[in-house]
């Protein structure tokens, strides 16, 4: 682990299960938070297969390779509201230097993204289980921020850009 990222998670605790957390101060998406972690407790076979039930998976794989050619070497990316993380399953194939740090306020998404991610958990791809308007992470820590569907769903959208 390179020493910016070793810098932003110092101090975020880790439990058994390798997810980092950060205790959730966010009480206005609390009807979000607790229909987000019913949806999140689902189990599934076949992930990609009720991924494309709602994800363009080829456009969205193009797009990451996009974002992956604008990333410096030894780049390290925040995925705000990363959920199941699944758009990063390829990265140690296209660009095993860059690093992404996937945040979302649903454990159980991140717990899914570990099944999808496997090995790629604390190697390439760290899971952070925090509000994305109360990151303790120091401004300009990435070198690329990455959303795809989620600032609509944080009522202080200034606020989350902002700490990212």
């Amino acid at each position: 682990m390179d020493n910016r990222l070793k810098e932003i998670l110092q101090g975020i605790k880790i439990g058994n299960d390798g997810i980092y957390s950060i205790p959730l101060k966010n009480n206005i998406q609390s009807d979000e938070i607790i229909l987000r972690e019913q949806v999140a407790k689902e189990s599934y076979n076949n992930y990609l297969s009720v991924i494309a039930n709602d994800h363009s998976i080829p456009v969205m794989d193009f797009e990451v390779r996009r974002a992956l050619e604008q990333t410096p070497y030894s780049g390290l990316i925040i995925d705000i509201g990363g959920c199941w993380g699944w758009h990063w399953r390829n990265i140690q194939n296209t660009r095993s230097d860059v690093k992404v740090v996937i945040i979302d306020f649903i454990h159980s998404n991140l717990l899914h993204a570990k099944n999808i991610l496997g090995n790629l958990i604390n190697n390439n791809i760290f899971l952070v289980c925090c509000d994305a308007i109360n990151l303790p992470i120091p401004n300009d820590s990435f070198d690329m921020y990455w959303s795809v569907q989620t600032l609509q769903h944080i009522p202080n959208f200034n606020q989350a850009i902002l700490e990212g």
